[in-house]
C-alpha cells in the first residue's frame, strides 16, 4: 500500500516490524513482502521525501548536509586526539536512509576484505555469497556509446571496462548502476595524471580485486540520470503491495519484549512516537523484529530496550534483560582529507557552478535533456597499498605492531579484537589495497570556504582500514537525545600517519601533468603546511568522516564481543535481528553502498530460510 497512516499501524499486529526505513531496511521490507501470506510493517523515523529534486539530481555532493528535512545531524563527542575538535556524523533522514543523500559511489572491497567476515567465526559470510547478493541487488547497465548525445569526452574504451559481462552476470536486482553520462574536462586530466603517476589500471574492481585505477560506476539510472536508491529501486516499484506498510516520521523508542532470563527474551513489538507528538504509540510483532536503524541508532535502540553492557545500562536506567558487553563498542569509521587546488580558468566547467542560482537553473535544463553538470559525477578513484603510498610505510607499520604486542600483553583489548587485529596486520603487511584516492570536479574543504567565481578541483586520500576501535552508547533514557558516538579519533597513530602519508601523495597526483597545467595554486591545506609536523596538525582541522560508521553491533561469537550469531540473531534473544551497516565486524576497503544492499539481501534470504553457508 501507499504509505500508511498512524491509525493503520497503532495497536495493529503484522508478522515482522523493520525499524529503519534505509538502505538495509527496505531491502529486506521488500524482500520479505514477497511473500503475500506475510505482513511486513516498516516504522521510519525520517519524512518520505519522495520525488524530491535534491535527493534525485546526481551531483548536489553535501546539498542535504545540514538541513534538518534531509539530515539527521548528529556529531561526535569531542575528541581528544584530534585537537578536542567535535565532527559532524551527517546521516539520512529520508526514507531510503543516507542512500538518498550519499554520493552515489559503487565500489566493491577486495575479495579477502569480505572473507575475513568468515575468518572471524561467521561461517557463510564470504565473498562467493557477497557477490551472488551482490547481484541479486543490482543491475548493471553499460553506457550506450552510441547514443549521439552522449559526452565521452576523455573516455578512452578501456576507461569503461570495469564489469567482464563475458564472465560475470550484469544482476537481475531493481537498483540500476552505471558510469556517469558525462565526464567533465578537469575530471579527465585528474584521470590521466592518476595514470601517469604509474598507477596501474585495477584488473577486476567489480569482481575481487579493485587495486589500482579505474573509472567507477555511480548508482545512477543512464536512462533517467537520475540517482537510484533504496527508496526510488525497493519501495516505490512495490508500494501497492497491501502486505507491505511503511509508517514516515515513525520515531523507535525501543522494542518491547517478554520473557525472562538470557536466552528467552521475545520480541513482542516496538514503541515509536509519530511526527511532532512524542507520546508513545505502539504495534504488534507476531515473528520478529528487525532492527536496521544504522550503525548509530541500532545500538542505542538495543541499549533502551535492556540489551547491552550492564553498566551503561546501569548507568542510564534501564532494566538489564540481556547482559551484552558488545553493544556499542568496536565501532570502525573512514576517514578522509581533501586537498583542494584553485585552477586557472574559471570558465572551466566544475560543479562549482551549482552555487549560482541563475548557472543552477540552466544546468537543471540540461539535465532534461541528459546533459550538463548534474550528469556527471565522482568517477575516479585508485586504490592502493600503504607501501604504495609512502616509503615510511615499513616503519610505521612495526610501530603498530610492536604497540599491538604490547598491548596483547598487558591484557589491553576486549575478547576478539585481538584476532582482528593480526589480520589487519597481515593485510596491510601483504600490501592489501587499504589506501584510497579520488577526485572531484568542483571545490570540498572543511577549514575554508570558496572564493567567489573561482573553479576548484578537489582530490581525496581515505583511511578504510582504522585500527582504531570506537563507541557508540545511549546518552539517557530519553529516545530522543542522541547516543554519545566516540569514535576514538587517532588512537593508534598509524591511523593518523595514513591521512598524512595520502595528503602526501594527493600532491604528488596534483603534479602530475595535465592536471598540474589546470592548477593556479594550491588552496587548502595550501603551501605553508608543508611538514609533517605541520600536515599531522592541519589533519585535526582537515579531515572528516566518510559517514562509514560500522561495527557497533558486531556479527562475531559471542565470547568475542559479538551482538549478533551469523544469522543476525541478537544473542539472547529468540526473535530479534540486526540488519544493517553495524553488524560488519571488521571495516572494509570500500563505500559500502553496495555492501549494506548485499548483506540486506542475503539477510533476507536467511530469515525466510532460503540461504544455506
Amino acid at each position: 500500500m501507499p504509505l500508511a497512516s498512524l491509525d493503520q499501524v497503532q495497536n495493529q499486529s503484522f508478522d515482522y516490524i523493520v525499524i529503519g526505513g534505509g538502505t538495509a531496511g527496505l531491502t529486506v521490507a521488500s524482500r520479505l513482502s514477497e511473500d503475500s501470506g506475510v505482513s511486513v510493517l516498516v516504522l521510519d523515523a525520517g519524512s518520505p521525501n519522495l520525488n524530491e529534486s535534491l535527493i534525485s539530481r546526481p551531483g548536489q555532493f553535501g546539498f542535504q548536509f545540514g538541513n534538518p528535512q534531509f539530515d539527521w545531524g548528529f556529531k561526535t563527542v569531542p575528541q581528544e586526539r584530534a585537537g578536542g575538535n567535535q565532527y559532524d556524523w551527517n546521516r539520512g533522514k529520508s526514507l531510503g536512509g543516507s542512500s538518498a543523500m550519499n554520493f552515489s559511489c559503487w565500489t566493491l572491497p577486495a575479495e579477502q576484505d569480505i572473507n575475513a567476515w568468515e575468518r572471524l567465526g561467521n561461517k557463510g559470510w564470504n565473498w562467493e555469497n557477497y557477490l551472488k547478493y551482490h547481484y541479486k541487488a543490482v543491475r548493471y547497465v553499460p553506457l550506450d556509446t552510441t547514443h549521439d548525445n552522449l559526452e565521452v569526452r576523455g573516455r578512452d574504451p578501456e576507461s569503461l571496462k570495469v564489469w567482464d559481462l563475458n564472465q560475470h552476470p550484469s544482476g537481475t536486482g531493481p537498483l540500476a548502476i552505471s558510469h556517469t553520462r558525462t565526464l567533465l574536462d578537469i575530471d579527465v586530466k585528474a584521470s590521466e595524471a592518476f595514470i601517469h603517476a604509474g598507477i596501474p589500471r585495477a584488473p577486476a574492481p567489480y569482481h575481487g580485486n579493485p587495486e589500482g585505477y579505474y573509472l567507477m560506476l555511480n548508482s545512477v539510472n543512464p536512462k533517467t540520470h537520475l540517482r537510484t536508491y533504496a527508496a526510488s529501486a525497493y519501495f516505490t516499484p512495490v508500494s501497492d503491495r497491501s502486505n507491505l506498510v511503511v509508517l514516515s516520521t515513525a520515531y523507535a523508542h525501543r522494542i518491547v519484549t517478554n520473557g525472562e532470563g538470557d536466552g528467552n527474551i521475545v520480541a513482542s513489538g516496538v514503541e515509536f512516537s509519530y511526527g511532532e507528538d512524542k507520546s508513545v504509540c505502539v504495534a504488534h510483532a507476531k515473528k520478529e523484529v528487525i532492527l536496521s536503524a544504522g550503525a548509530i541508532k541500532s545500538p542505542q535502540i538495543l541499549e533502551l530496550s535492556g540489551i547491552g553492557r550492564e553498566d551503561i545500562l546501569t548507568k542510564i536506567g534501564v532494566p538489564i534483560k540481556v547482559s551484552l558487553p558488545g553493544v556499542g563498542e568496536n565501532v570502525q569509521e573512514h576517514l578522509f582529507v581533501p586537498a583542494t587546488f584553485e585552477l586557472k580558468d574559471s570558465t572551466t566547467e566544475t560543479l562549482d557552478v551549482l552555487r549560482d542560482e541563475k548557472e543552477t537553473a540552466k544546468q537543471v535544463e540540461l539535465l532534461l535533456k541528459g546533459q550538463g553538470v548534474y550528469t556527471s559525477g565522482i568517477t575516479n578513484i585508485a586504490w592502493l597499498s600503504f607501501a604504495d603510498v609512502t616509503p615510511r610505510s615499513e616503519n610505521l607499520i612495526d610501530e603498530e605492531s610492536k604497540r599491538i604486542d604490547e598491548d596483547i600483553k598487558n591484557n589491553v583489548y576486549p575478547p576478539g579484537l585481538t584476532d582482528q587485529y593480526k589480520i589487519q596486520l597481515e593485510r596491510i603487511r601483504n600490501k592489501a589495497p587499504g589506501c584510497e584516492f579520488t577526485s572531484l570536479a568542483g571545490f570540498l574543504a572543511f577549514n575554508t570556504p570558496p572564493l567567489p567565481n573561482k573553479r576548484y578541483v578537489s582530490l581525496f586520500c581515505f583511511l578504510n582500514h582504522p585500527f582504531t576501535r570506537g563507541t557508540i552508547h545511549a546518552s539517557s533514557n530519553d529516545p530522543f537525545a542522541n547516543p554519545d558516538m566516540d569514535p576514538h579519533y587517532f588512537e593508534h597513530e598509524i591511523d593518523r600517519q595514513t591521512l598524512v602519508a595520502g595528503i602526501q601523495f594527493v600532491r604528488k597526483i596534483a603534479k602530475t601533468p595535465p592536471l598540474r597545467d589546470e592548477i593556479a595554486v594550491e588552496y587548502s591545506p595550501g603551501p605553508d603546511i608543508e611538514t609533517d609536523e605541520q600536515l599531522t596538525e592541519w589533519v585535526h582541522k582537515g579531515m572528516a568522516t566518510t559517514y562509514h560508521t560500522a561495527g557497533s553491533c558486531s556479527m562475531l561469537p559471542r565470547e568475542h564481543n559479538g551482538v549478533v550469531d551469523t544469522h543476525l540473531k541478537v544473542y539472547g534473544t529468540k526473535n530479534i535481528r540486526v540488519v544493517d551497516l553495524s553488524i560488519v565486524p571488521l571495516h572494509i576497503a570500500s563505500h559500502p553502498q553496495a555492501t549494506v544492499y548485499s548483506i540486506a539481501e542475503q539477510a533476507s534470504d536467511i530469515i525466510r530460510g532460503m540461504f544455506s553457508p
